[in-house]
C-alpha cells in the first residue's frame, strides 16, 4: 500500500512539473519527497521546488531548518537549484546521471553542454555520456581555453585602445605647430636617495683614510721590530716589546682586513643605491603611464601586477628593517 501511495504521489508530481508550483509548503514538501524516492530523473524537479520555496519564502525565513527536515544538505540543495536554473527538464531527467554529474554540466558554459569533447584518454564524448571525473577534466580544459581567450581579447582591446589613442594624438599633433618642451620630473624620494648616496661616499672616503692610517701604523711597528731585532742590547726588553709589537701588528692587520671588507660592502651598497635610484626613476615613468582600469578584475595580468606589488612591499619592509636594525660586522 505504501508503494502504491508513493507511485500515486510520483505520478501527480510528474503531471504538475509543467504547471505553476503551489504556495502551500506542505504540498511542496510532499512533492520533493516523492521526487527523492524515484532517483536521478527527479533532480531537476526537486531543484525547481527548492528554488520556488526559497524565492517565495514559503518556509518563512527558516529555509535551512526546512532543509534539515527534508534531510537535504544545504550545499546539495543549492546545487539542485543550480541544476534547475541552468538545465531544462529534458537534459536533467536522464536516470543514468546523478546530481553531481548534472551539477558539473549545469556549471559548464551553455554552448558547450551538448558538444562532443575530447578527453585526455583520446575518447570523444558528449557531457551527458561522461563520468563526474571526465566532466571536471573537461571543465578545467574549457576554463583554461576561456582564460586564454579572455587574455587575448584583453590584449586586443588594449591594443585597439592604444592605437586609437595614438591616432588621436597624431591628429592633434598634425593640427598644431610642434612645440618642444623639456620637463624634468624629480621622483618623490630623489633627494633622500641623493643624501644617502652622499653619506655612503663620505663613509667610503673615511674608511679609505682609516685603512691608510692603519697601514702606516703597521709599517711603523714593523720598522720598530726590525730596529729592536738589530740591537745587541735587547735581551731584557726585546722579548716583551717584540711580543707586544707583534700582537699589536696582528691586531692592526686584522683591523685593516675588517676595514677593507667593510669598505667593499660600502662600495657594493653605494653601487646598489645608485642602480636602485636609476631603476626607481624608470619605474616611476612606467607607472605614470599604466592604466590598470582597462584590465578586468581577476585577470592573470592583475594577479601578476599584484605579485610584483607584494614583492616590492616585502623588499621595502625588509630594507627598512635592516636600516632600523643594522647587523654589526664581526
Amino acid at each position: 500500500m505504501e508503494n502504491a501511495g508513493r507511485r500515486d504521489i510520483t505520478s501527480q508530481a510528474e503531471e504538475t512539473s509543467a504547471v505553476e508550483l503551489s504556495h502551500n509548503l506542505t504540498t511542496v514538501t510532499t512533492e520533493i519527497k516523492a521526487y527523492q524516492s524515484i532517483g536521478g530523473q527527479a533532480i531537476f524537479e526537486i531543484g525547481r521546488r527548492l528554488k520556488w520555496v526559497k524565492e517565495n519564502d514559503l518556509a518563512h525565513g527558516e529555509f535551512g531548518k526546512w532543509l534539515e527536515k527534508l534531510d537535504i544538505n544545504r550545499t546539495v540543495a543549492y546545487r539542485f537549484m543550480k541544476i534547475a536554473t541552468e538545465l531544462d527538464s529534458n537534459v536533467a531527467s536522464g536516470q543514468h546521471l546523478g546530481w553531481k554529474a548534472l551539477y558539473e554540466i549545469a556549471t559548464m558554459p551553455p554552448d558547450e553542454r551538448d558538444k562532443p569533447q575530447q578527453l585526455d584518454s583520446g575518447e570523444v564524448k558528449k557531457p551527458d555520456e561522461m563520468t563526474v571525473r571526465e566532466l571536471r577534466e573537461t571543465k578545467r580544459k574549457l576554463a583554461a581555453v576561456c582564460a586564454e581567450n579572455k587574455e587575448k581579447q584583453t590584449q586586443l582591446t588594449e591594443a585597439d585602445k592604444k592605437t586609437s589613442l595614438l591616432e588621436t594624438q597624431v591628429e592633434q599633433l598634425q593640427q598644431r605647430t610642434p612645440e618642444i618642451q623639456r620637463v624634468e620630473v624629480e621622483p618623490a624620494d630623489y633627494q633622500d636617495l641623493k643624501q644617502d648616496n652622499q653619506a655612503l661616499n663620505t663613509t667610503v672616503r673615511q674608511s679609505e683614510d682609516e685603512i691608510k692610517r692603519y697601514k702606516h701604523l703597521i709599517a711603523d711597528s714593523q720598522a720598530e721590530l726590525k730596529r729592536l731585532g738589530d740591537l745587541e742590547l735587547t735581551k731584557e726588553l726585546s722579548t716583551k716589546q717584540i711580543a707586544d709589537l707583534q700582537e699589536k701588528s696582528v691586531h692592526l692587520a686584522n683591523k685593516v682586513q675588517r676595514q677593507e671588507e667593510q669598505l667593499e660592502r660600502v662600495k657594493e651598497l653605494s653601487s646598489f643605491t645608485k642602480q636602485a635610484s636609476e631603476e626607481m626613476d624608470k619605474l616611476t615613468v612606467i607607472l605614470s603611464r599604466l592604466d590598470i582600469t582597462v584590465v578586468p578584475d581577476g585577470a592573470p595580468l592583475i594577479l601578476n601586477l599584484t605579485e610584483i606589488a607584494d614583492k616590492a612591499e616585502s623588499f621595502a619592509a625588509n630594507l627598512h628593517d635592516q636600516i632600523a636594525h643594522p647587523v654589526p660586522l664581526d
